[in-house]
């Protein structure tokens, strides 16, 4: 549900962009078949824009070096890593906004309906012609059908059956369907409610054209549509005789056609969706809306059979919980500083991240099966695309574990391996962040700039590292120091006397 809304709001600031320039350009134009192919192009474009919006934009110049911390947390210790509840408020919000206006939507058309099936049914051209007794409905067309009363096809007849086969014709009706549709979804977005009522005046524009080209006397047909402005109509999902802008269609009807070389200003779109599209990747909106499509609706503990052999983690407010703590946690072949070391050697913080300046702590989940196997890759917490894909990717080449046991059998369990990506600008100041900070048995990956490639500065160590700890180089097994002891791991690529990398550890004192 998260996604969905996330492509909904990123949907919106596109349509934003491109009614905001078509009501400022071209709005005023005497070009109303255009008109309406150009706002259908907006709806299209601004529903497909979404793919493209996940590209992230470079927005400043990064002399930064790139940073990966590594840690291995079991479930029950990601207590802060939970999503936080604004984004579950906002998902409630926008879900009970769709479920409000879709239910007025079907109080509408079945109002529709129902006027529709009281009326007398002739069959007329390609139509049918629905007479009503009711002087209290004005002139309406809906799919194939031509609502009127019978004193209003007995005054103008002609007129109302030119003007509302037009809109027929032109199937004007699927335009209605398609603009309400995005009304329901994209209730809270005036940009849709707005572009709706453009694309009705636009139609009533091009059934205008036709009564006049018919050759009505203008100032005849004018007084009819004063005759006609009151009495009911159907604002989301029918045409109306009486649209509510009369003196827009009135004025309309005595402009100038338009020249052909003033559909140039529909140009004027792109740079705006460009616009649209360097909104959507601003840090504050991406973070935003990563949060939200990575949340659900449903809030509340999950618990599980005690009788039940599996220990699955469950996020609850804020809180992870375990349910049928196994006797032996699973392991990785080697215990913690094997994992960290894999981990350290294997991550590569993307060049797209780094160029944009993407950063922070990205969580993913997974379980460790009864096999020892990995399965059931999440992102629990995810930062940008990028970034949740490499983080993803790691923990996806994981080798299998040593799984876990409850009363001497194998079982799966549920953990969190939290990667932070952080851009530094030196290496003292990597040695001084991580001087001060609190964290146990983290592995620091540093990428190293200046003449080599990204790819050089960020490929895997092939051969056998060389270890220092605490400034002295260490002739051991790294799977021989107490993962206990480590304070943090920093993992040095591309050095000319190290040519398969230096891990320096650093002890707790």
């Amino acid at each position: 549900m998260g996604a969905l809304f996330t492509y909904t709001f990123y949907s919106g600031i596109f349509l934003l962009a491109g009614f905001l320039t078509y009501r400022w350009l071209l709005a005023k134009e005497n070009q109303a078949k255009f008109n309406r192919f150009l706002i259908l192009t907006i709806y299209f474009l601004s529903f497909l824009a979404y793919p493209f919006s996940l590209v992230e934009i470079g927005i400043k110049e990064v002399e930064a070096i790139g940073a990966t911390e590594i840690g291995m947390l079991s479930v029950t210790d990601v207590v802060q890593e939970a999503l936080p509840l604004w984004p579950v408020i906002i998902l409630w919000l926008w879900l009970a906004g769709v479920v409000a206006v879709a239910a007025w939507t079907l109080i509408v058309f079945a109002r529709l309906i129902g006027i529709i099936s009281k009326g007398k049914h002739i069959r007329y051209k390609d139509v049918v012609l629905v007479i009503l007794k009711d002087a209290k409905v004005a002139p309406f067309s809906w799919g194939r059908y031509i609502v009127a009363t019978e004193s209003d096809l007995a005054a103008s007849g002609g007129m109302i059956e030119i003007h509302e086969l037009a809109h027929i014709r032109h199937r004007h009706w699927l335009d209605l369907i398609l603009a309400q549709l995005v009304c329901i979804i994209l209730w809270y977005n005036p940009a849709a409610w707005l572009m709706r009522e453009e694309l009705k005046l636009v139609h009533e524009y091009q059934a205008d054209d036709c009564v006049l080209a018919s050759g009505t006397d203008a100032k005849t047909y004018q007084m009819l549509l004063i005759r006609k402005a009151v009495g009911t109509r159907f604002e989301s999902l029918a045409n109306s005789l009486n649209h509510s802008k009369l003196k827009q269609r009135i004025t309309m009807m005595y402009s100038k056609k338009s020249s052909s070389g003033r559909r140039l200003r529909a140009l004027a779109v792109v740079p705006a969706l460009a616009l649209a599209f360097m909104v959507t990747n601003l840090p504050f909106v991406a973070t935003a809306m990563s949060k939200t499509s990575r949340t659900g609706l449903i809030i509340g503990k999950v618990t599980q059979n005690p009788d039940s052999p599996q220990a699955v983690g469950v996020i609850a407010k804020e809180k992870i919980e375990i349910s049928g703590m196994p006797d032996v946690m699973p392991s990785f072949p080697g215990g913690d500083s094997e994992l960290y070391k894999y981990l350290a050697t294997t991550i590569v913080y993307p060049k797209t991240a780094q160029e944009s300046g993407a950063q922070g702590r990205v969580v993913v989940g997974f379980t460790v099966q009864a096999d020892g196997s990995i399965a059931d890759l999440k992102v629990i917490k995810g930062v940008s695309a990028d970034l949740d894909e490499e983080a993803l990717r790691v923990a996806a080449s994981m080798p299998k574990w040593i799984p876990a046991k409850k009363d001497g059998q194998n079982v799966a369990v549920s953990y969190a391996l939290p990667v932070s990506f952080k851009l530094t600008g030196d290496e003292q100041r990597v040695n001084a962040e991580m001087k001060n900070r609190a964290t146990l048995n983290e592995a620091v990956v540093v990428a190293y700039g200046g003449g080599n490639s990204s790819d050089d500065m960020n490929k895997v160590i092939d051969g056998k590292p060389s270890i220092m700890i605490d400034g002295k180089i260490y002739d051991g097994a790294i799977n021989e120091i107490n993962p206990e002891t480590i304070e943090s791991m920093t993992v040095r690529k591309n050095l000319p006397e190290y040519p398969n990398g230096l891990i320096e550890i650093k002890l707790k004192k």
